[in-house]
C-alpha cells in the first residue's frame, strides 16, 4: 500500500504544479485576452482531472480483509464496488470530454482511457454475479465431503477477471505455469473428495495446498485465472482426476476413490492456488475436511489465502493502471499549446 500511495502523491503534484504554472500566468498583467482564456481552459481541465484523480483515490483503501469468515456474497459486493467506481470515473472523464473535447490531443488520451476503465467496470460487474452464498471457507470439524462450485458461477468469474486481467496486467507480468514446489501435489486432489474419503483432507495434505498457495504470486494466480476454460468440463465419471485448469479444479465434482489431480497440466501452483481460489469465491463451493477442527481450520486458511492473493492482487492492479492513465493524461495537458484546439485550428 506504501508503493501506492507514494504514485498517488506523484501524481497529485504533477497535476498541482500544472494548475499553479497555468494560473501563475492567467494572473500576469500582460497576457492577452486569447491567452487567459487559453489557460483558464487549461486550470479548469487541471481541476477536473484533479477531481477524478482524487475521486478514485477514495475509492479502493485496500481488499475486504479476506478472513475464513468472509462471506462469498460480500465478494461479489466488493466486485460491485469496483464497478460502479469505474462507472463514476468514466462518467466524470466523459463530462470532461464533453466540455474540453476542442484539444484533440486530450480527446484521444482521455477516450483511450475511458475504453480501459469500460473493460475494467464490466468485468467486475461479470465476476460479481459469480461471488454469492455463505462462508468462502466453510470447512467444519463434524467432518464432510467437498461440494462442487455451480458453473454459472464459475463462469462469471472467469470471464470478469479474465476482463479486468487483459487490461490492468502485461503479458509478461505473472505465469499461469508457475510451479515452485514438489512433485507431490497430486495429494491436494483430497481436499476434492467425497464423504467417504473426508479423512484424507487431513493436515499434511492440506499443507501441500498451503505451500502451493504461497510459493506463487498473486499475479501468477490472476493469469492462471485468465487462461483457464470458460466453460469448463463437469466430468461426474472421473471428478478432481480429470481436471485441467483452474475453473476446472473448481467445479470438479465429487467423485467415489477420485482423490488425486492427475492432469500434469494442473500440478501447477499456480493451477492450484486458482483453483481453490475460484472455488471458494463462486456460488455452493465446499472443500472436503477430516473430522477435527485442526483440519477443518486449516482448509479454511488455506481457502482464505488464496482469495486474498487474487482480491488484493487486482486491487493493487487496477489502482496501478488507474494512476497510470491519469498521469498520462496529466502529461499531455502539459504539452497543450495555444492554438492546438480543434477550434483554433478550423477558424485559422
Amino acid at each position: 500500500m506504501k508503493k501506492e500511495k507514494k504514485g498517488e502523491g506523484k501524481v497529485r503534484v504533477i497535476i498541482m504544479m500544472v494548475m499553479m504554472m497555468v494560473m501563475m500566468g492567467c494572473n500576469s498583467g500582460g497576457v492577452k485576452d486569447p491567452e487567459k482564456v487559453f489557460l483558464s481552459e487549461m486550470v479548469n481541465l487541471g481541476k477536473g482531472f484533479l477531481e477524478v484523480f482524487v475521486s478514485f483515490g477514495d475509492m479502493i483503501t485496500g481488499t475486504l480483509g479476506i478472513k475464513a469468515e468472509t462471506k462469498k456474497s460480500e465478494i461479489g459486493a466488493y466486485f460491485t464496488k469496483i464497478a460502479e467506481t469505474m462507472k463514476g470515473v468514466r462518467e466524470k472523464l466523459g463530462k470532461i470530454l464533453e466540455e474540453n473535447g476542442k484539444y484533440e490531443k486530450v480527446k484521444f488520451k482521455v477516450e483511450e482511457f475511458i475504453g480501459k476503465i469500460s473493460k475494467i467496470e464490466e468485468g467486475a460487474k461479470e465476476a460479481s454475479k459469480g461471488a454469492t452464498g455463505e462462508a468462502i471457507g466453510n470447512a467444519a470439524s463434524a467432518g464432510h465431503g467437498a461440494t462442487p462450485a455451480n458453473k454459472e458461477s464459475v463462469v462469471s468469474l472467469v470471464k470478469g477477471i479474465k476482463a479486468i486481467v487483459g487490461v490492468v496486467l502485461k503479458d509478461n507480468e505473472g505465469s499461469a505455469d508457475a510451479n515452485k514446489t514438489g512433485d507431490d501435489k497430486k495429494d491436494i486432489g483430497t481436499l476434492f473428495v467425497n464423504d467417504d474419503g473426508k479423512a484424507d483432507a487431513k493436515e499434511e495434505n492440506i499443507a501441500k495446498a498451503i505451500a502451493s498457495i504461497g510459493a506463487v504470486n498473486g499475479v501468477d494466480v490472476l493469469q492462471a485465472i485468465a487462461k483457464s476454460d470458460e466453460n469448463p468440463f463437469v466430468d461426474s465419471a472421473n471428478g478432481i482426476t480429470k481436471a485441467k485448469d483452474a475453473s476446472g479444479i473448481a467445479v470438479a465434482p465429487t467423485v467415489a476413490n477420485k482423490k488425486e489431480i492427475s492432469e500434469v497440466a494442473a500440478q501447477k501452483d499456480a493451477v492450484i492456488a486458482a483453483g481453490i481460489a475460484l472455488r471458494g469465491m463462486a456460488k455452493e463451493g465446499k472443500f472436503a475436511a477430516n473430522q477435527n477442527a485442526k483440519d477443518a481450520n486449516a482448509v479454511n486458511g488455506a481457502v482464505a489465502s488464496a482469495v486474498n492473493k487474487v482480491l488484493s492482487t487486482l486491487v493493487i492492479a487496477i489502482r496501478n493502471r488507474v494512476d497510470e492513465g491519469l498521469k498520462g493524461i496529466n502529461e499531455i495537458l502539459g504539452e497543450i499549446k495555444q492554438g492546438d484546439s480543434t477550434v483554433a485550428k478550423v477558424s485559422e
